[in-house]
């Protein structure tokens, strides 16, 4: 009998479009498989819902996140997870999903839930001994000091929502006058702000896969930004230089697996995964780990998943198999 595999989408946040986008991608390729029913989940505020072979809309029944079709109750084996930010990369998909007992493709709720806020996940890459920005963290309706928060992180300084992805709300401040401009800005994300200290230095985003178990760090990706930063359009308007694998040297290469493997000896992380590290003279200092990156034909993982040498269909198919 086929399984029901289901590719969640959509979500709350400002990454919507960009899940949408990545749902289409992952659709096309696990549809072809002929062991599974595959069925595209649209995730809103108001709703899940699914869309069915024969292009009819049916509402999921959050409870057991089952659907009728045909006058027959459908049931998931498991859920390609691909929605950015909330609630995929929250943990608050995840969890319910834990409850219902549905396997899905990204972390445990308590994982993403520690990942996605950035401010605990840095507090926790501390603990490790691994180097990090400096950090000043601003809570919504908390009163703050500009000269305190300079004090601590400097200037120039990155001002960004503390829950977020894809560069939303981010702003690099260089003029002392504009901090509080910027801070209001990143609000409109979230109730949290991060105000990070500028790491000068190389950027590059880093990959990590799991085949059958096993941990696989892909090709490291340089990225070379036309902008001041690695911002949205540098991200999905090719105004940037991405570069797989990067012009790194054989000791950089070396750390940043160090690193890398540090991070997951020491919290379970699951699924496909992109952490993002500048290097300052030659030492990474981590700044975010997604739990869900961004899945299109243009964006980072699939690139260092084609440079590594394997089939994209293949690792995607894998994620779901590992599940059932």
């Amino acid at each position: 009998m086929k399984k029901n595999i289901g590719i969640a989408y959509g979500g709350y946040s400002s990454e919507y479009e960009i899940s949408i986008k990545s749902g289409e991608f992952i659709f096309e390729i696990l549809d072809k498989n002929p062991d599974w029913n595959v069925y595209k989940v649209l995730i809103t505020k108001e709703k899940a819902s699914v869309l069915l072979l024969d292009d009819k809309i049916e509402e999921i029944n959050i409870k057991d996140f089952s659907f009728n079709y045909h006058n027959n109750k459908v049931k998931f084996d498991a859920i390609y997870n691909i929605i950015h930010g909330s609630p995929g990369e929250t943990g608050e998909f995840s969890l319910l999903l834990e409850k219902i007992g549905i396997p899905q493709t990204s972390c445990s709720s308590k994982i993403c839930n520690l990942t996605f806020d950035k401010h605990e996940y840095i507090k926790f890459i501390n603990s490790l001994n691994l180097k990090t920005a400096k950090q000043f963290f601003i809570k919504k309706g908390k009163e703050y000091n500009v000269d305190d928060i300079i004090k601590k992180t400097g200037i120039p300084c990155f001002v960004k929502p503390n829950k977020s992805g894809s560069s939303f709300g981010i702003s690099k401040v260089s003029d002392k006058a504009l901090l509080n401009e910027k801070i209001d800005y990143a609000f409109r994300e979230g109730d949290e702000v991060l105000v990070e200290s500028f790491l000068e230095g190389k950027e590059v985003s880093v990959g990590v896969i799991n085949i059958d178990g096993e941990r696989t760090i892909l090709p490291i990706t340089e990225i070379r930004s036309n902008n001041e930063f690695f911002d949205f359009n540098a991200k999905y308007n090719g105004e940037s230089d991405e570069i797989t694998p990067g012009e790194l040297s054989t000791n950089e290469v070396t750390d940043i697996h160090k690193m890398i493997n540090t991070i997951y000896d020491n919290i379970n992380l699951s699924g496909i995964t992109r952490s993002e590290i500048i290097l300052v003279d030659g030492i990474p200092h981590i700044i975010e780990t997604n739990t869900i990156p961004g899945f299109t034909k243009q964006s980072i993982v699939p690139q260092q998943i084609k440079a590594a040498g394997f089939s994209i269909k293949e690792i995607i198919e894998n994620q779901i198999k590992s599940l059932l």
